[in-house]
């Protein structure tokens, strides 16, 4: 039993505050906004740039040197308006995460920020709790604390009395009452801070882009060097294809994806966050959009968590006596009957000390204590699964058997049960030994708990059959209360379908993995059997979301793909997490689960957008020069329609809201590649349309007017408006655009606009028309352009169509198959 300790006092925490300050250890601040400037300057393709307008300042090609120099002052805009965005999104999500602790203060509990502790503060420690000072021990109870961040050593250490213990270690078994000693820098852990800090490695979406990226950056410079060499073979001026060639390579290679990525992972963990869910990683938000497989607790996720004793069986005097006595307050079913309890009993019962206690631990499944009753007498209370204290009972077989058909009844209505039996012992024994709560108990009785469905589950549970998400139940509990809660959520299930963690222990690796194909619920499992049930989906190659709360869940949410727990989840299963549930509902695994499939589609948009833009420009210059004829884009054209026109499109790709229908569609394949062959047929048809219309237009007015001025504006037009209209049709990827309100996404609309404002800006008066090497254009020239720009949205329309009509046929075989 815990010590009765006064702790600090309000007005002793405020002085000792304003004293030592917090307890926070230094950590990186998001990067100053001149730091993010000088950034996007160290970039190669800056560099690029920058030795191309001094090459064009030296040669006299002034405007040229104008541009290139803009190209770069809006380049370094968006990059720094991308970056700070996420920097700021991922500081704002980190700072959110808020420890807590629970202390003596005032005489009472209270549960406070860790960063508010102070020196002297009374600290209550229990298993799963990770330490949030130094300090010493004041009262021990089978305490072990896993020292290995400090030490390399992962076997628990055992602490008593008068034992010093440090900031960042975890309390495996036991409890505790430390006083705090030293906070923030002040302890062993502060001293190293600096070494501890970790910068977040690439997600494995980063890691593909980067891939992605160098494979293009080869593939560029080869076409690059060809139009070089083309153009010095058809005698073109060195300076005129030197300074094409530099803008085809610095608009072609995407410089901006992984801005892009990190940019759109983070919109993406702000928008979880208001569903109520906390992603911890940018990895577990890439990673959530493709999970095939939900294991969830039922307590608290579908159902409210909210525990209710709605019915004894046994002596009302004695359960209430003994869920009065024989607690830690650690627990919801706990306090609950604790409540209930309060309400019977009226009386002090503070005589009845408590000596000695063994905490309650999923594996046990029991919770002992032993307390002075009488004058020669101790007394030993057993609280947990009924099951197993019946087996320690000397009740006879009969009355066994009766008790086991009241506990079906109840679980058949639903309800969870504990059972509570006591034993006598000797006045002299003072420590409790975990065999003296196995043998020779009396049987007391039963407690029964409700705890409602959640409003709005059976809905969401619907949304995952759609979405093509099979949910596992995962539970402690009685077969029979899961099955009465999916009973009430409208889950169908047959015998078959349900396993018992006694069933689990007979099965080989093989054989779970072939039968949680077919599993619904688990019902009595241990936290080791949830670990072998993740690895056995994992081994049937599915994408798995694994929810625990507690220590001993831990080893299963570092296995699974995406680790979840709720906000009251120990310390040691938050670290194991990937997503922390703020309101411990179901509902906002699947919200986050449809965040994630939208930030992973919207990767792909930017992605196809920007690489069908670049194509598109390379095939004209290097179609135009093969047909010997002059350049029909230049350097700056180029320059203008990548950086300038297409670039703020491009930027509200990235917050491009979700399809309504995105959770009607099966999860992607667990081997899919970020850009895999149908983005690559895309890009493909899109750069090869977009490249020929603007190619087939300057041909036939070179052809019309003999001017090659005339033609090249004619160019330019067509390929600035090309892009601004199948950005329309590229947002939705191979669906439709009228499936999707092409208004929802109003950044998009505005980025067009200005877009079109830009790409009009050239030809607006004769001082920016001899600036950018253009003439003028009547209306007749604007109105073939705007058409082939709506003919080459429809065109790739039409292929996405084809595209669906195969993929379809494809499907339909292999079911057949």
């Amino acid at each position: 039993m815990f010590p009765n300790e006064e702790g600090l006092t309000t007005d002793e925490v405020k002085q000792r505050q304003s004293q030592f300050g917090l307890n926070i250890l230094p950590e990186k601040r998001p990067p100053s906004k001149a730091l993010l400037i000088f950034q996007q300057l160290k970039s190669p393709l800056v560099y690029v740039l920058l030795l191309a307008a001094l090459v064009t300042i030296a040669i006299g090609h002034y405007s040229d040197a104008i541009i290139i120099s803009f190209a770069v002052l809006i380049n370094t805009i968006l990059g720094f308006i991308q970056e700070s965005k996420a920097s700021n999104a991922l500081f704002a999500l980190k700072s959110y995460v808020a420890h807590k602790a629970t202390v003596i203060r005032n005489g009472k509990r209270i549960t406070i920020d860790t960063k508010q502790l102070v020196p002297g503060d009374l600290v209550i420690l229990g298993q799963g709790i990770k330490v949030a000072a130094d300090g010493k021990i004041t009262f021990a109870n089978r305490l072990y604390i896993d020292e290995s961040v400090l030490t390399g050593e992962s076997i628990p250490v055992n602490k008593q009395k008068g034992d010093i213990v440090f900031m960042g270690t975890t309390i495996s078994s036991g409890q505790a009452v430390m006083l705090v000693e030293g906070i923030g820098v002040a302890t062993k852990i502060g001293t190293i801070a600096q070494k501890i800090q970790e910068n977040e490695a690439d997600t494995p979406l980063q890691k593909q882009l980067k891939v992605f990226s160098r494979q293009l950056v080869v593939i560029i410079g080869v076409l690059t060097l060809l139009v070089f060499g083309l153009g010095i073979l058809y005698k073109f001026s060195i300076t005129e294809i030197f300074t094409t060639s530099i803008a085809l390579a610095v608009s072609s290679i995407p410089e901006g994806l992984l801005v892009s990525l990190t940019v759109i992972l983070a919109i993406g963990m702000q928008k979880i966050l208001k569903h109520r869910g906390l992603v911890k990683k940018l990895s577990a938000a890439e990673t959530l959009g493709g999970v095939t497989t939900i294991c969830v607790d039922k307590t608290g996720t579908l159902t409210q968590g909210k525990m209710e004793v709605v019915e004894h069986v046994g002596d009302v005097k004695e359960l209430s006596t003994q869920v009065l006595l024989a607690n830690d307050l650690d627990d919801p079913i706990v306090i609950s009957a604790y409540e209930w309890g309060r309400t019977i009993v009226k009386h002090s019962l503070s005589k009845y000390q408590r000596l000695d206690s063994i905490p309650f631990s999923p594996k046990e499944r029991f919770f002992a204590s032993m307390h002075k009753w009488s004058g020669d007498k101790n007394m030993i209370f057993v609280n947990g699964a009924p099951e197993l204290l019946l087996n320690w009972t000397e009740t006879s077989q009969s009355e066994k058997t009766e008790i086991l058909r009241v506990i079906d009844n109840l679980t058949d209505q639903g309800r969870r049960v504990i059972g509570f039996a006591r034993k006598e012992v000797s006045v002299n024994k003072n420590v409790l030994e975990n065999k003296d709560a196995k043998s020779g108990l009396t049987w007391i009785g039963i407690l029964a708990f409700n705890d409602p469905v959640r409003l709005g589950v059976k809905e969401v549970l619907e949304q995952t059959v759609s979405a093509g998400i099979k949910t596992i139940v995962i539970t402690g509990d009685y077969p029979k209360t899961s099955e009465f809660v999916l009973q009430e959520l409208g889950i169908s299930f047959n015998k078959e379908e349900i396993v018992t963690g006694d069933e689990i222990n007979d099965l080989t690796v093989e054989q779970l993995a072939q039968k949680v194909k077919t599993i619904k619920l688990f019902a009595r499992t241990t936290p080791d059997q949830k670990l072998a049930i993740v690895e056995a989906l994992k081994r049937n190659g599915e994408i798995v979301a694994m929810m625990g709360d507690g220590v001993n869940d831990a080893p299963a949410l570092h296995m699974s793909d995406i680790g979840i727990v709720v906000e009251e989840a120990t310390d040691v299963a938050k670290e194991s997490a990937d997503l922390i549930l703020l309101d411990s509902n179901f509902s906002t695994i699947v919200s986050a689960i449809e965040e994630g499939r939208s930030m992973f589609e919207n990767i792909r948009k930017v992605i196809l957008y920007l690489m069908s833009d670049a194509f598109a420009e390379i095939l004209v210059v290097i179609g135009g020069i093969s047909l010997g004829l002059p350049l029909p884009i230049t350097a700056v054209l180029i320059l203008w329609i990548n950086l300038i026109s297409d670039g703020f499109p491009g930027l509200a790709l990235t917050i491009d809201p979700k399809r309504a229908d995105i959770m009607k569609e099966k999860p992607r394949k667990t081997n899919e590649r970020l850009v895999n062959g149908w983005m690559v047929s895309l890009i493909g048809i899109v750069s090869s349309v977009a490249g020929f219309v603007a190619l087939t237009s300057f041909v036939i007015v070179y052809r019309l007017t003999d001017d090659v001025i005339t033609a090249r504006s004619m160019a330019f037009l067509t390929l600035g408006l090309n892009s601004l209209a199948y950005v329309f049709s590229v947002r939705m990827l191979m669906a439709p655009f009228w499936k999707s309100n092409i208004f929802e996404n109003r950044w998009l609309i505005i980025a067009v606009v200005a877009g079109f404002a830009l790409q009009l800006l050239p030809f607006t008066s004769p001082f920016m028309r001899q600036f950018f090497g253009l003439n003028y254009l009547n209306i007749n020239y604007w109105m073939v352009a705007v058409g082939l720009s709506i003919l080459m949205f429809f065109v790739i329309e039409i292929f996405k169509m084809g595209y669906r009509y195969i993929s379809t046929l494809h499907r339909l075989n292999d079911n057949l198959n």
